[in-house]
This record gives structure tokens, sequence and C-alpha cells, in this order.
């Protein structure tokens, strides 16, 4: 079997260190770890402040709750994301104002221009597939029209833009250390700013977040191990599938996306600080981080050698100003539900982000604020999408693999 999501950054070490990190629940809601993650993000981006937090959409809710987002006011986003990104705008009761994006996967200059009014207080630019947006563009927008400019760095760790690091460009950035990211602790997230008054104020609300409780702690631990079991037995009579849906629905791993997020409500766990446990998970991810993206970009590179030529396939456009880490390579095909569908059955689950302008499927866009054909090339990749995996554990016969099987699709 051949994996795109279900925790694929998990290593051995990852497995040890979770059951390592399950036997000593003294060290699972504070602790060193949490403030060694921050550094190491300084660190990184050459930075001033960094604050973990329970996820990247809590983290993107401080940032504009400290920013004095509030009811009436406007905050630019594209469509083509994922409704976690959307979200803690409306838990601010503001409105979001969805922007259309280019052929790149990225939010489209020419469609922000137009959707500026008045109202419009900040844009997060998000880094799709860890392919850099056109940031001079975006930039030179944004300060025309004083908007706060917010990156979402939640795919695009480690990639650059003009030689500069993405997460780097904006008043603050937000990552997400979700189970598919670049680096996975299960939840987790972490806001990276250089601007002081703006770092006192989200440090003033971080402090006032409780901690995860520790049950919810615990089942964040088991992931990384229920989802190795279920990855190991899936091909076995459909064990490992059993395995998933028994622990889903007995609530022994938590969703990603939880029912009430399609209607833009908060999770269960936002507003928590990051617990010092998943701290663990992700630093340990973090040294990793080169090795994983070296990886990503040299599967990247073998996908676009061997598709290049196939005319039945749209591939990611080249962008010479950027260095991209590739989470996902994603390519387009009129027939890309029927590629998933029938590569599922080969044994190979190809992703689907995005399969909806605001995934995932079943989202409400009348709660959410998105209009039906607002941003019909959003609309129009979204049916289009299918994302081959890049991660560390894909192999040289692996995409090789993938590569043929795409192949059979060129007619």
């Amino acid at each position: 079997m051949i994996f795109t999501s279900l925790s694929p950054n998990v290593q051995k070490d990852d497995l040890k260190l979770a059951l390592k990190t399950l036997c000593a629940p003294a060290s699972w809601q504070s602790g060193e770890t949490t403030a060694e993650l921050e550094a190491a993000f300084r660190r990184f981006l050459k930075v001033s402040s960094a604050f973990s937090f329970v996820s990247g959409r809590t983290a993107l809710f401080a940032i504009l709750k400290s920013l004095e987002i509030k009811a009436g006011d406007e905050v630019l986003v594209q469509a083509y994301t994922c409704v976690a990104a959307v979200a803690p705008i409306l838990w601010c009761k503001a409105r979001p104002i969805y922007v259309d994006c280019e052929n790149d996967f990225n939010l489209s200059p020419e469609d922000l221009r137009k959707k500026i009014t008045p109202r419009c207080k900040a844009v997060i630019v998000q880094h799709t597939f860890g392919q850099p947006a056109q940031l001079e563009k975006i930039i030179s927008l944004a300060i025309k029209h004083n908007l706060f400019l917010i990156e979402d760095g939640a795919h695009s760790l480690g990639s650059f833009y003009q030689g500069r690091k993405i997460g780097t460009f904006g008043i603050a950035s937000f990552w997400s250390f979700g189970r598919d990211k670049i680096l996975s602790s299960t939840f987790g997230g972490m806001i990276t700013t250089d601007d002081g008054g703006l770092a006192q104020k989200i440090s003033v609300l971080k402090s006032s977040f409780p901690y995860p409780s520790k049950l919810w702690i615990f089942r964040q631990l088991l992931h990384p191990l229920v989802l190795w079991l279920a990855k190991k037995t899936y091909a076995f009579f459909a064990l490992g599938k059993i395995i998933l849906a028994l622990a889903k629905k007995l609530k022994i791993i938590s969703l990603a996306v939880e029912a009430g997020e399609k209607t833009g409500e908060p999770p269960s766990f936002a507003m928590h600080k990051m617990p010092n446990a998943l701290a663990i998970l992700a630093l340990n991810q973090f040294k990793k981080l080169d090795q994983f993206n070296q990886h990503r970009k040299k599967i990247a590179c073998f996908y676009q050698e061997n598709l290049k030529k196939e005319s039945a396939f749209t591939l990611p456009p080249p962008n010479e100003k950027a260095q991209s880490v590739y989470l996902r390579y994603t390519i387009l095909s009129p027939q890309a539900p029927r590629i998933i569908r029938e590569a599922s059955q080969k044994g190979l689950e190809l992703g689907n982000w995005y399969n909806a302008p605001i995934a995932p499927s079943g989202v409400n866009y009348a709660k959410v604020g998105y209009a039906a054909g607002s941003c019909p090339r959003a609309e129009s990749l979204s049916r289009q999408s299918v994302n081959l995996p890049t991660h560390i554990q894909i192999t040289e016969k692996d995409e090789q693999r993938i590569v043929d099987f795409i192949k059979k699709y060129r007619f």
C-alpha cells in the first residue's frame, strides 16, 4: 500500500517517542519542550517571537484577535482551502471575503485587487502545497490598502521566495503540525512574528488559554500508533480500514475536522495552549525538517520529469522566484475522481486536496459565507486535483509505480 495521508511523516523513532511519552503523563501538559520548540522556530526563521498553540487554526484566531479583528471587519482569504483556515475569521465575528486562485493553486492578485473593500482589514496568504504565492504583487496591494498580511505556512515550512524564507513577509505567520502537514504531532500550531506590539498581545492572549485535558492528549499520542497499525494491516482483508473506523467511532483517535467546523463552529480543542507532549513529537520532527524537504523535492522532480510530456495532465507551473517544498505534488486531470477511486482499488491512496473550494466535502457554504460561482477557477481546480505523495515514506519503487499508474489515464 502507498498512502498520501494517514500521518505519512511518522517513522520508527516517532513511534518510539510517542510510546515513551505515553508512559510519562506528568510531562503531558506543561513542560520545557514547548519553549524549546518555540526557540527552534525563532532561530529557523530569524524572528523575535514564536508562540505555540494546540492547532494552526487556534494560532490564526490568536493573530486575528490580537490584531483586533472584530464584527463588521472583513478578512480576505483564498478559496481552494480548508475550512480550518476560514473558521477563525468567523470566530472573531468578522466576514471572510473569498478570493479566487490561479493555476498555481494560490491566491490571485488580480481577483484580490477586485475584492478589496473599505472594510477589509487583513489578507491571509496561503502557500498551497508548499508553493509560494505571488508575494510581490500581494504585498503591494496590502500596502496600498493598509491591510495586515498574514502568512498561512501550514504547507510551506522550508519554502523560499526570492531567497527569503516563507513566513517572514507578513506581520505574522501561522503554522500547523497536523497529521498530514510538513511536520506532524497529530495536532499543534505556531505563530511567528517580528512585530513587538503584536507579540505582546498574543502573549497575553495565550496566557489566558488552558492546556487541553489529559484525556485529549492521550488520544493524540495514541494517534500515530493506531495509524501505524492500521496502515500495516490495511490490505489484509481490509483490517486496517476496520481499525480506523472503530478508532474514530470509539473516539480513540480524533477527527482532523470536527462536524461543527463544517458550519464554522470552533472545534472542541480550540483556544488551548500546545501541550508539552505534542511539542515533544513536533520537536523530534523539526530536527528532520531538512531531510523531509529534500526528499519531497526529489520526489517532486521525479514526477515532473516523468509526466511533463503527458498532455493529458496539467502539472504545477514552474516559479523561478521560488523554492517549493511540495507537501504534495498536485496534478490536474478531468478524470481526477476516477483516477483517485481506481488508484485506491490498486493499493494507491492518492490525495484529493482540495476536492471542494472550501474543503472538506460537506461544508455548509451559507454558514461560512461562500457563494457558489464566486471563485470559478478554485471550483474548477477542486474538480480536477489529484495529489501525488512526496513524503519521507515514498521510495524510488513507489514513485515509479505511481507514475506508471497515472500514465494509464493519458488518453
